[in-house]
């Protein structure tokens, strides 16, 4: 089959940023957009917004996706053909010119050279595939070249004040590390042309060996310490609540000497063997993510949109790995405090490890407010008495503030509050106050507190 091997190179940015990427012939222009967007951290896929179009001039044509120059110009734009994407092939204009120039997104500007660099016929995939590449491509609507320098220096240096909320602005934008494997896998689903399979080295359609798509299955016996990768899954999972496996393999990578690629991962993730051991453990594999059994679609949904720009909390390895043995929360003295207190009052002790259990539980898994945790609590212990309830509601709300929070990936809400600069979070979280003159009651009577159990 015939293809065509290019080079991908940012222009104006160093140091430099490239990928060098093999295509099967016949691509549209559109595809070839699409092919740069996949290789890249740039999200016009998910954007409907203005400037996020693509254009490139070519042999007297200016071949565009942006809908407003072709309603407001028709033919022409600039002196130049105008010409739609969407049916017009690269061919014959690559291997007439040998380069072209991609510009996507007026506001920021970038430029991408497009370098033929060999024709070759002995590619069989119907899909583009990443041959090599070096650097991090710039998140989307970072400011062009200008905006990116400026982006890396706060993003690369701890101590800069704007660092953490330039971080979860960069998670919240899609932006991460060049993966090779992670990026091939995406681009399988730009299908354009049939593969040809009867040309291809494979054993139920796995490749063997290939050229150009060598073999990617790695054997279980090659990935060191699996059971502890399995621990860092559960751990994480059990923490989070939902977490990709990218930010697995990057906190393992992080914690132990012997790193797990990607790939190493989703190899585990095809053994049916450890999925069952994971789903024993109550943590489930969809797509890229792992999630905790307990969550439904919209709670996987809501921690996610709520997660999203937050910082991870991720503790020491000792610490971390705690949370891979079910049910475990990190003991503080507010738990103490309440537990002193119950046991004043004649509770027993088991009774006691349970209602604590079940309200840290509720507060990370759920993030409902203290009143609707605190109503079904004191009508479980019978509290009637104001003052009981007060000291009760009191350290109910320490507990709140202190709790690990799936919402907030693993941090209290009083950790997040102290965050230098809470107004350039992307979603900022306030600790839980305490009860008020002047807030609802809960005892749950739906009058004033004032009114009620502070008499």
């Amino acid at each position: 089959m015939k293809a065509f091997i290019v080079k991908l190179t940012f222009e104006d940015i160093e140091p430099r940023i490239w990928r060098r990427v093999v295509m099967p012939a016949d691509a549209t222009f559109n595809r070839l957009h699409e092919m740069i967007q996949n290789v890249t951290n740039f999200q016009s896929k998910r954007i409907d917004e203005p400037y996020h179009y693509f254009d490139i001039e070519v042999d007297g044509l200016f071949i565009t996706n942006n809908p407003s120059i072709h309603e407001e110009y028709k033919k022409e734009f600039n002196g130049l053909e105008l010409k739609r994407p969407s049916h017009l092939k690269i061919d014959d204009y690559l291997e007439a010119n040998g380069q072209f120039l991609y510009r996507y997104d007026s506001g920021d500007d970038w430029r991408i050279i497009v370098d033929l660099e060999e024709i070759v016929e002995d590619y069989y995939f119907g899909f583009p595939t990443v041959l090599a590449g070096e650097g991090i491509a710039p998140p989307e609507d970072v400011g062009g070249p200008t905006g990116f320098a400026h982006f890396l220096t706060v993003y690369d240096d701890p101590t800069h004040p704007d660092h953490s909320s330039m971080r979860s602005w960069a998670e919240a934008q899609g932006y991460k590390p060049f993966d090779m494997d992670d990026i091939n896998d995406m681009l399988k689903y730009m299908r354009y042309q049939k593969t040809e399979w009867d040309r291809i080295n494979h054993k139920n359609y796995h490749v063997i060996s290939d050229k150009y798509r060598g073999p990617k299955q790695v054997e279980q016996v090659d990935i060191p310490y699996k059971e502890l990768v399995v621990d860092y899954m559960v751990a994480c999972t059990n923490l989070y609540g939902i977490v990709s496996c990218e930010k697995v393999c990057e906190i393992y990578n992080d914690q132990n000497k012997s790193p797990i690629t990607s790939e190493m991962m989703k190899t585990l993730l095809s053994d049916s063997q450890t999925v069952e051991l994971l789903k024993m453990r109550h943590v489930y594999v969809e797509g890229q993510n792992f999630h905790h059994g307990s969550l439904d679609k919209i709670d996987k949904l809501k921690i996610l949109s709520e997660g999203q720009g937050k910082p991870y909390y991720v503790p020491e390895k000792d610490e971390l790995l705690r949370y891979a043995v079910e049910a475990y929360f990190e003991p503080t003295p507010q738990h103490e405090e309440l537990k002193q207190l119950m046991m004043k009052e004649g509770f027993p002790e088991e009774r006691i490890e349970r209602e604590i259990r079940m309200l840290v539980e509720e507060l990370s898994v759920t993030g409902a407010s203290i009143i609707s945790i605190f109503q079904p609590f004191a009508s479980r212990l019978g509290l009637n008495e104001k003052a009981q309830i007060y000291s009760y509601a009191q350290r109910v709300t320490d507990i709140a503030n202190t709790t690990r929070y799936w919402k907030n990936r693993g941090h209290t809400p009083i950790e997040l509050s102290r965050f230098e600069k809470p107004h350039l979070r992307p979603l900022p979280a306030e600790p839980a106050k305490k009860v008020g003159r002047n807030d609802p009651c809960p005892c749950g009577s739906g009058k004033k507190y004032k009114r009620c159990c502070l008499k």
